[in-house]
């Protein structure tokens, strides 16, 4: 859990729940840094296994606005999170994934600059119930944040544009959203959590030879014998990444600038 504690002078004392830490980077975006915010799924943690913990749910019970991812393949939120907002309407909602054009399978809607603008706005409207007194600091911070995730996009745009079609692996597949936006393919080693099997491999291997694949994206915190076998075989790189990461916008450039390299 992720929770900021600030005088009462500062920062409302009204509670913000989200589900991962990208959320939270919105919140605090539009709603400035001192904003507590609990994270319901922390860093380094595996949303489809955890639980949350009783201190966690205690800051569930006490707050007013939740931010969801909304994809029903978001396991953590269908067992620990909709029964509880289903039962308590009163709790304002914010989904990522409502009326958006989602991919089945993959709940990683946050790796999309484009879907973090949209979420950023129904966050907005949300804060605006709450705190109607602030709406001047929030249009303010608002605007600051959608510039800064433009000038993100453009750049992606810009400097992937030159390998549109190019294709990269991943451990997982995680990078659907980030992959349709900007024109690249994900290729994952593995799917449903189930590593590839001998010839499953040999026929990776050989597409990424085929295929010029020399990038490979991993979780920071994992490392295989398979991977580095994978890696050394096609001449890849490979590059720690932590799609969770809370600092978001820094993530998503150093993503952008990974795969152009």
């Amino acid at each position: 859990m992720s929770l900021i504690t600030v005088s009462c002078e500062t920062a409302p004392s009204t509670d913000i729940c989200v589900s991962i830490p990208p959320q939270a980077y919105l919140v605090k975006r539009i709603a400035s840094e001192a904003t507590p915010v609990t994270i319901m799924i922390p860093p380094g943690s595996a949303p489809p296994t955890y639980a949350p913990t009783a201190a966690q749910i205690r800051s569930l019970h006490d707050c007013k606005l939740y931010i969801k991812n909304g994809h029903p393949d978001f396991h953590f939120e269908q067992k620990h999170i909709n029964g509880y907002l289903k039962e308590h309407p009163e709790v304002l909602t914010v989904s990522m994934a409502e009326n958006m054009d989602i991919i089945e399978g993959d709940a990683h809607l946050w790796l999309s600059p484009r879907y973090m603008q949209v979420a950023a706005k129904r966050i907005y409207d949300q804060l605006l119930i709450l705190w109607p007194e602030r709406e001047e600091e929030f249009r303010n911070n608002l605007i600051a944040l959608m510039n800064d995730i433009n000038t993100l996009d453009y750049n992606l745009q810009k400097d992937l544009e030159l390998v549109q079609g190019g294709e990269f692996l991943t451990l997982h597949p995680s990078w659907g959203y980030f992959s349709r936006d900007y024109g690249v393919k994900q290729v994952s080693i593995r799917h449903e959590h189930k590593g590839p099997s001998t010839q499953e491999l040999a026929h990776l291997m050989e597409h990424a030879k085929e295929h010029d694949i020399h990038v490979i994206f991993v979780q920071k915190e994992f490392s295989s014998e398979q991977l580095n076998v994978i890696a050394k075989e096609i001449d890849a790189e490979v590059i720690a990444l932590d799609p969770l990461n809370e600092n978001w916008l820094q993530n998503m450039r150093d993503t952008g600038k990974a795969l152009k390299k």
